[in-house]
């Protein structure tokens, strides 16, 4: 395992965008010294005139400093809380300015995580053949060792599967927001981002979808969801994982910003255009498997998928 499969992957990809680690060093040195002022008000000031008191008192002289050291404690103090206001706007400034350098540096991230995604699905194709029927680790066991290995680190496959798709996710919702105007309207960001940033040919992995119904009909996507009435509401576990793993059409991607929207518009035009067609196209698309969830006699629960027909 390389050194890049143990990073973590927003790490990764926020190496890749210009500029970035210079904003977040210069973050940290503000931040430093923020606190360092901060603490400083945190002291009690000293109190000359109480000191004074106890030295006369005493029959001691008047501290000839005693003048010269409470105009410096009083420009100590402005000197602080001006720098403190200096930084407090700088501090703002670098916060703005590192999400602009997100945003503009964006894709450089994206495609820093295209190794990232290519590494794992080497990694775990294997793994998710030597698990095609298994679906509780008894099974795996009767299978024999390579089931068992497999079955065994597929749960870090999915842990670092999920990372990486949460570091696309950041970068993505950095550049694009809450959403984009289209001329079919304002298209918001989970719209566009959900199973679209994953699969690159969502259309020809289910070519039945259209992006408006009008007949009421709840058509149940060919990967596993929660709800069937979402179909791009899915949990990164290890259903998904292992769908995406062994579904022979579907191509894996971590598109750029403007690759993503291009390829939704794109599929979303094909895909209006096939519905209002006279003649319904041929179904091409992978098969439809339904999770079916059983437990058995230990009282464990187990996943596996069922094929089912439309």
């Amino acid at each position: 395992m390389t050194d890049t499969a143990e990073r973590d992957p927003l790490d990764i990809a926020r190496d890749a965008i210009p500029d970035f680690r210079a904003v977040q060093a210069a973050d940290a040195a503000v931040q430093q010294r923020l606190a360092e002022l901060r603490a400083g008000t945190d002291r009690p000031p000293v109190d000359f005139a109480t000191e004074t008191f106890d030295a006369v008192l005493a029959g001691k002289p008047v501290p000839a400093d005693i003048g010269r050291r409470a105009v410096d404690a009083e420009r100590a103090d402005e000197h602080r809380q001006a720098e403190l206001q200096i930084l407090l706007g700088v501090e703002a400034r670098l916060r703005n300015h590192g999400e602009n350098t997100v945003k503009a540096g964006a894709d450089e991230g994206l495609r820093a995580l295209r190794p990232v995604l290519a590494e794992l699905v080497d990694r775990a194709r294997p793994m998710a053949d030597a698990l095609r029927g298994v679906h509780d680790a008894q099974t795996a066991i009767d299978r024999g060792p390579d089931a068992v290995a497999a079955w065994s680190g597929m749960a870090a496959v999915v842990t670092r599967y999920a990372a990486i798709r949460n570091a696309q996710r950041v970068l993505s919702r950095m550049a694009i927001g809450e959403g984009f105007g289209t001329k079919h309207g304002t298209v918001g960001f989970g719209a566009v981002f959900h199973v679209w940033s994953e699969i690159e040919n969502v259309t020809d992995v289910w070519p039945e979808w259209t992006p408006v119904r009008t007949d009421g009909q709840i058509l149940r996507p060919p990967w596993p969801v929660p709800y069937p009435h979402k179909p791009f509401e899915v949990v990164h576990d290890r259903e998904w994982v292992l769908w995406l793993l062994t579904a022979p059409k579907v191509r894996l991607w971590v598109p750029t910003v403007a690759e993503l929207k291009e390829s939704y518009l794109g599929q979303r035009e094909a895909a209006q255009k096939r519905a209002t067609a006279e003649t319904p196209p041929v179904r091409t698309g992978e098969p439809r498997r339904v999770p079916r969830r059983h437990m058995d006699d230990e009282g464990e629960l187990h996943v596996d998928f069922q094929t089912v027909e439309n």
